[in-house]
């Protein structure tokens, strides 16, 4: 099992009123490639980074700009998009960019894409919500098609082309592997399509294990002999008695933030943290991390597995400074040999 890390893009809270300085938005960007950069140091296999637009609490909302920073600021760690919308994006631009991620990066880039669920982030960019599976699958089409066609011509629905050429093409040929982001059905048998299946806020191992089971042997029937399993996983490790109190907090409001949305299950404000930590979530010393990712492996072998240990300000409560997000990427360095 191989572990990434997200510098994650919240810095702020959900719904601030007043925007970050630009001397706070430097400041956030500059931690994300600190933490990438001491997470490749320290052994983590991957980096992986986020989508959000129109989100007061993201402070670094184009994924795009944020790949090309790391493909210049690291060497070997895999850097991965998990995941980005291209529905609302133009496929060829798109194309273009993720080529010349893949390029700077010399074969470095996996492409994490989803439909995508937030209508503000389609009327951000002036595209309709209705039939955005349809659009989805159009997009695709063209990004795979502009990567590994000489002369790429497409007539589809919302996108045609003529003679589109492409250059320079991805570093890996035929192209970079390309990761489903899903939690719905339709979705989930979209990624059987490509190279593997992300998942964020992942069921308990219990549950995720059946599942896990069945999309590998549906998979394999297609003859995808290295389809992979990706998940997310969150959490804070440390010695502090007191570290459910200092830090659950956070997942708790997120996952509100999510259930107020529809986004999420309902969950009762006062087992939320207690459900949470049955699912994705893990607050506790290194012992405990090692037997929660031994669990996850005996359960559902995940072929990747990313810790996120940021998310949004909780106003009036603890948020960890930078020293203390980089400590973490450390604590987790020193026991990536146990986990993997």
């Amino acid at each position: 099992m191989k572990i990434a890390f997200m510098p994650d893009t919240h810095f702020g809270e959900y719904d601030q009123s007043d925007p970050p300085t630009p001397e706070q938005v430097a400041d956030a960007m500059d931690h994300c490639l600190a933490e990438a950069e001491l997470a490749e140091k320290v052994g983590f296999d991957g980096i992986w980074v986020p989508e959000r637009h129109q989100r007061p609490e993201t402070w670094w909302p184009n994924t795009v700009t944020m790949l090309m920073a790391l493909a210049a600021r690291t060497k070997r760690v895999q850097l991965a998009c998990t995941v980005i919308q291209p529905t609302f994006h133009d496929p060829i631009h798109l194309a273009e960019a993720l080529a010349a991620i893949d390029n700077l990066s010399r074969g470095r880039f996996a492409f994490g894409a989803g439909v995508g669920y937030h209508e503000d982030y389609f009327r951000c960019f002036g595209v309709p919500f209705e039939r955005r599976g349809k659009r989805f699958e159009e997009v695709m089409d063209c990004i795979v098609g502009a990567w590994t066609q000489d002369e790429f011509n497409y007539d589809g629905e919302f996108f045609k082309y003529e003679g589109v050429r492409m250059t320079p093409k991805p570093y890996q040929r035929p192209r970079p592997p390309i990761w489903i982001g899903a939690f719905a059905p339709k979705a989930m048998d979209r990624a059987l399509n490509y190279e593997g299946w992300c998942l964020w806020f992942p069921p308990h191992p219990e549950v995720l294990g059946p599942e896990a089971k069945s999309m590998r042997e549906r998979a394999a029937e297609r003859g995808k002999k290295d389809w992979q399993i990706t998940i997310g996983f969150e959490g804070w490790i440390g010695d502090e008695p007191d570290i459910r109190e200092k830090h659950g907090h956070r997942w708790v409001k997120e996952w509100s933030f999510y259930a107020d949305k529809g986004l999420s299950p309902e969950v009762q404000g006062a087992t939320m943290l207690d459900t949470i930590e049955s699912m994705f979530l893990c607050l506790g010393n290194k012992q405990k991390w090692i037997d929660r990712m031994g669990e996850m492996k005996e359960k559902v072998n995940p072929d990747q597995l990313c810790i996120r240990t940021r998310n949004p300000v909780n106003p009036g409560q603890h948020y960890p400074s930078r020293t203390e997000c980089l400590e973490q990427v450390e604590r987790f360095g020193e026991i990536l040999n146990d986990i993997r």
